[in-house]
């Protein structure tokens, strides 16, 4: 199995997101990945911390109703990924003025080197596809989303 595959296998997929805003989005997922057991309950604050940082840096918010926030960090020691679809959207400044409706969160750990773009670009050459990103919003469930991420 390659690192994608991988990472779409242990990936946390949260497929009705209610948040309004990308800085709720963030913070629900992250409660996500501690429901999960993918995140410790005391080093929630801190990896929420770190994606909160990068975003504040650079806006992560795509075109394509996509945005894909993430932080490096040592509360983590492997690459974690959170999946979040929100059905009708939310405002989040894309340049394309469109609402985000699919929202890719990870976490790297300082260690891991360029690997996780590598994940990220199969992700987003995928979500680009109008057709394929469709396919993900209305899926409905964790593996409806695989599915079509596996593709």
């Amino acid at each position: 199995m390659n690192t994608y595959d991988t990472m779409l296998e242990r990936a946390v997929v949260l497929p009705s997101l209610k948040s309004e805003d990308i800085f709720g989005v963030i913070a629900e997922m992250t409660d996500a990945l501690v429901a999960a057991g993918e995140l410790s309950e005391e080093r929630r604050d801190e990896a929420k911390q770190a994606i909160v940082r990068r975003e504040m840096s650079a806006s992560t918010v795509m075109t394509d109703e996509i945005a894909l926030p993430h932080g490096r960090t040592d509360v983590v020691d492997q690459l974690i990924c959170a999946i979040g679809i929100h059905r009708d959207g939310f405002a989040a400044e894309a340049p394309d003025g469109r609402p985000t409706r699919v929202v890719i969160l990870l976490l790297v750990p300082p260690s891991a080197g360029a690997g996780y773009t590598a994940f990220l670009a199969t992700v987003c050459r995928t979500l680009m596809n109008d057709e394929k990103r469709t396919a993900i919003i209305d899926a409905g469930s964790r593996e409806g989303v695989l599915a079509v991420l596996r593709g």
